[in-house]
């Protein structure tokens, strides 16, 4: 039997290059092959072609011809949703959910439907996890995975295939007549070897990803801290993949499809030091020759680390800053002072790694101050490429309950409200005011110029040649990578 699992359209809809790789199916499609399956990705943002541009400083305003693709079902990329599910003909539909592209998710469930009126649709990924009763009201939806879904979707795909009874499959919530019902949550995989490698080639479309797309890996799972902003479902567990079985997928992908440039997107990736070391001693060992990025925070760092992994081959990596001031880095409960991020800058950058500071403005308590703050804590720090993000408060975070608690926030909105609301404002009882002390006017003028302040920044030649230069190596092995990177140089001059 055949499942098709879709990631739904979201950034092609705005006119954004998306970086996204569907890891996450990918995991999912290996799991049920395992257990016999025929299985496809079909990654709707990338149908009509991997492009877009990197204008972030107006991404607000590009979200209107998203809301606007929602509702128009003769869009292309709708149309063309549902000529490949009809092609496919699968037995199973599988959707992955994300609060941002919950929308698209709604719609995505509906035009599937209305090609495969019997076929049965199953959705999983964060936001069904965190809001099941929402997901389950989708009139197209009929089963939720909550949580990692490895071994409950091919559990539940065998259930239905073989007409059983799915109330003893944990982790799943399905429609029971009126009713929904939540069976028992799933406890998390505890050997992560066990679980088969992600399969690249279920993807639809490979043309469309390079080879440096199926670099991106997990090392392991999970994460120890409490970030007011994340929704914690790890339980403040990591779990850690065999350098055995890490090296064994490096092996697998450099072969399949030549790829020198990995990503490990673990959520802290030198949360344990003694494992990047012997990842780093395996990677030198077996003469592997490639460069990798990660992210991590400022003070899982040290100068003697950060030379392993750069002997190892490190040349990229990601740091949240957050924010400049004080009193909001305390509020996200990151547990990192301004000089830990300060003296881990400085390690960075005299080692001469390439690294991306994170930041985010926007939070409920912010003044105009912190903001200003903020913007200072770039020129401190000096990343090689400084990122900005406006807060969005996701279900389940400290923040968001800290919003509805202020009367920001509306908890549950209906299903519509995803349809016709800027995916930046969601859950906000009126649409741009999310804070306490700065009008929507205000601030939309501040995180504007904040917005071209970052971009200014990044687009500096200098920066932009030392990213090309950390990533040389990935060039010569694959010269295509090198034609995106100054495409994207280009755009961002402009």
């Amino acid at each position: 039997m055949k499942l098709l699992l879709i990631e739904p359209p979201f950034k092609s809809f705005t006119g954004i290059f998306n970086f996204y790789f569907p890891l996450g199916l990918a995991y999912l499609a290996g799991s049920v092959k395992k257990e016999g399956f025929d299985c496809k990705i079909l990654d709707m943002d990338v149908v009509e072609g991997k492009e877009g541009n990197f204008d972030f400083a107006h991404e607000y305003d590009r979200y209107a011809s998203y809301i606007k693709a929602l509702n128009d079902p003769q869009n292309r990329t709708w149309l063309l949703l549902k000529k490949y599910v009809k092609e496919q003909k699968p037995d199973f539909i599988g959707i992955t959910a994300m609060t941002t592209k919950f929308g698209s998710v709604i719609q995505t469930a509906k035009f599937c439907r209305e090609v495969l009126p019997e076929v049965p649709i199953i959705i999983g990924g964060p936001h069904a996890t965190i809001m099941p009763d929402l997901t389950l009201s989708i009139p197209e939806a009929d089963y939720v995975v909550r949580g990692e879904a490895d071994e409950a979707l091919p559990e539940l795909l065998i259930t239905l295939r073989d007409r059983k009874d799915i109330s003893k499959i944990k982790g799943v919530s399905y429609k029971a007549g009126s009713k929904t019902v939540h069976n028992p949550p799933r406890a998390f995989v505890t050997d992560l070897d066990s679980i088969p490698y992600p399969d690249r080639s279920a993807l639809m479309h490979p043309e469309a990803y390079s080879s440096e797309d199926m670099g991106v890996m997990l090392t392991s799972r999970g994460c120890p801290f409490l970030c007011s902003y994340c929704f914690h479902m790890w339980e403040q567990k990591v779990r850690f993949r065999s350098i055995e079985n890490i090296m064994g997928e490096i092996k697998q992908v450099m072969s399949q499809y030549s790829t020198r440039q990995f990503s490990f997107k673990d959520d802290s990736f030198t949360v344990r030091n003694s494992h990047v070391r012997k990842l780093c001693e395996a990677l030198k060992n077996d003469n592997t020759r490639i460069g990798w990025s990660c992210t991590t925070r400022a003070d899982l760092i040290n100068d003697d680390l950060l030379k392993t992994m750069k002997d190892a081959g490190c040349n990229i990596m990601s740091i949240g800053v957050e924010s400049g001031s004080k009193r909001i880095l305390a509020e996200t409960d990151k547990g990192v002072n301004h000089s830990q991020i300060i003296a881990a800058s400085k390690l960075l950058n005299s080692n001469r790694i390439f690294w991306s500071g994170y930041f985010m403005i926007g939070l409920p308590t912010e003044t105009e101050e912190d903001i200003t703050k903020t913007i200072d804590f770039v020129g401190k720090v000096k990343p090689y490429y400084a990122g900005l993000g406006v807060y969005n408060p996701f279900p389940g975070t400290k923040l968001f309950r800290q919003g509805v608690e202020l009367g920001l926030l509306e908890p549950n909105p209906g299903l519509e409200h995803f349809l016709t609301t800027n995916p930046k404002d969601l859950f906000f009882k009126i649409p741009n005011k999310r804070m306490l002390t700065i009008s929507d006017e205000r601030f939309t003028e501040i995180s504007k110029n904040a917005m071209e302040f970052f971009h200014k920044y990044n687009k500096n030649p200098y920066n932009l040649i030392r990213r090309g230069f950390a990533r040389r190596k990935a060039y010569f092995y694959d010269p295509s990578l090198l034609f995106r990177d100054i495409s994207k140089a280009l755009g961002m001059l402009k």
